[in-house]
């Protein structure tokens, strides 16, 4: 495995601000590390690089300019005009194929980083802070030793019949652990991205972590609304408190301090190469604009225009029962482990509206496939005269697409909105499949619910776990105790977390790399007319926004937090685990954007966007 020695080429890096991506010093075809970047940049427009792959091999030997065909017959009349000239088919198919071989190149050119894990498995023998979640387990919550041994073997075998073979607890599969082992013919493979080393088990940063999930299970039916300045309610003051008494919590702050304004907002973590080459330490960052207005993306409150129709309030969701919850028993807390029916499922209350606390939120996340499409109808549709939510937002196309000044053109292919969307929906199995390589290649962490299951049975059954006294003593916990019986921590799935480790989020990364996507193609800097939220009054309908001005990105980087901690509302993650899909997400969308460089024709600087860091990148 290559590693990022304190070469030239780290510091190339470093200056084009990518932290997650290397690069090794030669290639299979001699391209070396410093010519590549040297001319290049690894985030700067990739064409610039192709006179460098110009001595790669390929199968066609024949002269580019031959015109024969391979019976032996001349068919240039066939693909010529007399008026124009020679239509060159022949050389669009060279470009093609070459295309795909500087695209390949410069992806194999991307080293593979290091990949840290937190030593957890092999620490605990009894796997207490592995995610074993759909195995077998005993009547304690431990993972069956024989379950455990033929996961373990699938994961190391990497054979499909050995995968048939994993012995589970119940009916609930594994979610996806081969996908990971798949390749895609655009972007970087799943091992050339990095996030920094999971917390460990008996870490005050994981204790902190868990300790923002007990709250939000106990602001759950708490409106936004109430997260202000000045708020009368008791739990989002206590909330608050607590976490700015844990020097482990890594949410944002103001002035050093959380307030119930920053309460569960934005943070991405990448992977801190400058303080550790090791890649074991992150490092915290708010995105840009994620404090400001509603706690709510404008992406999940506006209509989404839907092809010449009228609107619909898309974003209008079925209202889960206020103060249901499960998990809270040892009982079905033991059954969701093994992945066993609890025999419950989820109840709704008559009537629909928009998003306005976590439990509507966390209905939302559990099924966001079209969020990022609706997302797209939004920005490209344009206003209603007289009736701003009958319409989209009309946001201008980044300045760099060279069809935005062009006086005798537009665009149905390249740079359009269907070339846009095409890379929506690619980039969602892609994310996935990223994401899984970390949960179940690297660092198979456990998720909220098996870490809940340890702290209530230390304090309850007096077992002796290493979880951190910080959320043994912790006021969220207490409260969960008084609120439930017990400190298990309270979910609103009935099946509680999908059956695959929680670090990172696969549905964050699934949110990051399109919004990067969209940020690279509109305008981030436009900013949003008519923005709107909840009606206090009339959760069912919006009325006007009327605070400080809201922008294209700083919406979309609100949407990719939204989606992550609508996830933790329900119980599945926790914050590092969405925060870390950020910076994930945000890499494979640069090398997505990066292999489409080479099959233009138009006349291209690249894309400048922001990142979620808040330094800008050229692809």
């Amino acid at each position: 495995m290559s590693v990022i020695p304190g070469s030239d080429a780290q510091a190339n890096i470093e200056d084009q601000q990518q932290e997650l991506i290397a690069v090794p010093e030669t290639s299979p075809s001699g391209v070396s590390r410093r010519s590549l970047l040297g001319r290049a940049g690894i985030l700067t427009t990739a064409g610039v690089a192709a006179p460098l792959l110009a001595s790669v091999a390929h199968a066609h030997t024949k002269d580019e300019d031959d015109e024969r065909s391979s019976d032996g017959n001349d068919y240039s009349d066939f693909y010529r005009d007399d008026q124009y000239g020679t239509l060159h088919a022949k050389t669009l198919r060279k470009k093609s194929y070459k295309a795909r071989i500087k695209a390949a190149e410069l992806e194999y050119d991307v080293d593979i980083p290091p990949h840290p894990n937190n030593g957890d498995e092999a620490r605990y023998a009894n796997k207490i802070g592995t995610s074993t979640k759909g195995l077998k387990h005993d009547a304690n919550g431990h993972v069956d030793p024989e379950s455990y041994a033929s996961f373990l073997k699938a994961l190391q075998t990497r054979k499909h019949e050995d995968f048939e073979k994993i012995i589970l607890g119940g009916t609930a599969k594994l979610a996806d652990p081969q996908g990971p082992l798949t390749t895609a013919l655009e972007g970087v493979s799943n091992a050339q991205l990095a996030i920094p080393v999971a917390a460990r088990l008996d870490s005050a940063a994981l204790a902190a972590e868990h300790i923002e999930i007990y709250w939000q299970a106990l602001l759950r039916d708490v409106p936004f609304e109430d997260y202000k300045t000045g708020t009368g309610n008791e739990l989002v003051q206590a909330a608050v408190a607590e976490l700015n008494r844990l020097p482990e919590y890594r949410g944002p702050k103001v002035n050093g301090k959380v307030t119930p304004e920053t309460l569960f907002r934005s943070t991405a973590l990448y992977v801190d190469y400058k303080a550790d080459r090791s890649g074991k330490k992150g490092k915290y960052v708010v995105p840009p604009e994620t404090l400001k207005g509603p706690y709510i993306s404008q992406f999940l409150l506006r209509p989404v225009p839907a092809w010449g129709t009228f609107p619909a309030q898309a974003q209008l969701r079925p209202i889960q029962t206020v103060g249901e919850s499960f998990g809270t028993t040892f009982d079905e807390w033991l059954k969701i482990r093994n992945g066993i029916s609890t025999g419950r499922n989820i109840s709704t209350e008559p009537g629909r509206r928009h998003i306005i606390n976590g439990r509507d939120l966390a209905w939302l996340a559990r099924s966001s496939g079209p969020t990022y499409l609706h997302a797209l109808q939004i920005l490209l549709a344009a206003p209603v005269a007289g009736n701003p939510l009958a319409g989209g937002i009309g946001a201008p196309l980044n300045p760099a697409n060279p069809y935005v000044n062009s006086k005798t053109q537009s665009s149905g292919s390249s740079f359009s909105s269907g070339f846009i969307q095409g890379l929506l929906a690619l980039a969602g199995p892609l994310a996935i499949k990223t994401s899984y390589y970390q949960n179940w290649f690297v660092d198979r962490r456990l998720r909220p619910e098996d870490y809940g299951g340890l702290v209530h049975k230390v304090l309850a059954k007096g077992a002796s776990y290493p979880v951190h006294r910080d959320v043994l003593e912790s006021d969220a916990v207490a409260r969960t105790f008084a609120a439930n019986g017990s400190y298990l921590l309270p979910l609103a799935n009935n099946t509680g977390a999908p059956t695959h480790p929680g670090y990172p989020s696969g549905a964050t990364i699934s949110a990051a790399t399109p919004v990067t996507l969209l940020k690279a193609f509109f305008d981030e800097n436009y900013v949003i007319p008519n923005p709107v939220q909840v009606d206090p009054a009339d959760p069912t309908r919006l009325i006007p926004w009327e605070g400080e001005p809201l922008t294209v990105g700083g919406e979309l980087n609100k949407l990719v937090n939204n989606v992550g901690f609508g996830r933790n509302f329900n119980g599945f993650h926790t914050r590092a685990d969405i925060s870390a899909s950020h910076a994930l997400g945000e890499a494979l969308a640069i090398s997505l954007l990066r292999d489409q460089r080479f099959t233009y024709n138009e006349t291209f600087e690249g894309y400048t966007f922001t990142r979620f860091d808040g330094t800008k990148v050229t692809v």
